[in-house]
């Protein structure tokens, strides 16, 4: 289910059957993906953490009532149509999907979907998305839903995402952020982004003396999400205290659809950057 690889930048594990980065350490560092424990991992089930693909739409759609949640992607088989270690020491990983791996009534169009992985001293992961039988692809929704491994959430701080917020459990109100915002309690909040331009957005990991940064194309919202306390009661594959140590920072394209490309780079650096 889980295969390991090394190369001279960094470890990394991923799920080839589900095309799903679960792990990267790069050289000398903590994990920067989080991932819940391998004993409650399940193909029958999404795997929760690392960079699940969230697609063809976001949670149950607009219409509150698209299953499954978060899309078919995401527990979909993948094929792997490459798989090699460049000059410079970093691993390629390709992927894809098509509509004759798998079909949805609530998305019954033809489609080659491809994800690439370039793992070594950064991460990049691109999603492009083409067309069998038209011009251009059908509009499709979704996230790359990240979850990132830090030392303690309460010595977070996360910068970069802009302001206001929409606040999906405050009935989305539109919320003032300050330019860092620290996570306290259940935060499930949407930000604006360009999907027209790149974006930076940094998570700042005091107990790890480090800055995670993400750099985003192709996206026109980022969300913020942490169950807090709630993980381990309502998430089943997670422990009491894993809210602890992780934090989503999705880039998604909730407002509006995916463009036919997509890209995160997530760079990581042991020396601290706080103002």
């Amino acid at each position: 289910m889980i295969t390991d690889y090394q190369n001279d930048h960094c470890r990394f594990k991923v799920c080839h059957q589900r095309g799903q980065i679960l792990s990267w350490q790069p050289r000398g560092q903590a994990d920067v993906l989080w991932c819940a424990d391998e004993n409650l991992m399940s193909l029958d089930k999404p795997i929760r953490g690392g960079i699940p693909l969230c697609w063809p739409w976001f949670l149950k759609g607009d219409s509150g009532d698209l299953a499954p949640s978060h899309g078919f992607a995401r527990i979909a088989d993948w094929r792997l149509v490459s798989n090699r270690q460049l000059e410079a020491g970093t691993h390629r990983l390709v992927y894809q999907l098509t509509s004759a791996d798998t079909s949805s009534p609530h998305y019954p169009h033809d489609f080659c979907l491809t994800l690439e992985y370039l793992i070594g001293e950064i991460l990049t992961m691109s999603m492009t998305l083409q067309a069998f039988t038209a011009a251009a692809p059908t509009p499709a929704f979704g996230a790359f839903h990240s979850y990132f491994n830090v030392g303690d959430i309460e010595q977070t701080l996360i910068e970069g995402l802009g302001s206001p917020s929409i606040d999906n459990l405050a009935n989305r109100q539109r919320v003032q952020e300050p330019e860092q915002v620290m996570i306290t309690g259940p935060t499930e909040k949407r930000f604006a982004a360009s999907n027209e331009a790149r974006q930076t957005v940094r998570i700042l990991d005091k107990a790890h003396q480090r800055t995670i940064k993400l750099v985003q194309a192709g996206h026109s919202d980022v969300m913020l999400w942490s169950p807090w306390t709630e993980t381990g009661h309502s998430l089943k594959d997670t422990h009491p205290d894993d809210y602890k140590h992780f934090v989503c920072v999705e880039t998604a394209a909730i407002s509006s659809p995916f463009a036919n490309h997509a890209s995160l780079t997530i760079f990581s650096d042991k020396e601290p950057q706080y103002r």
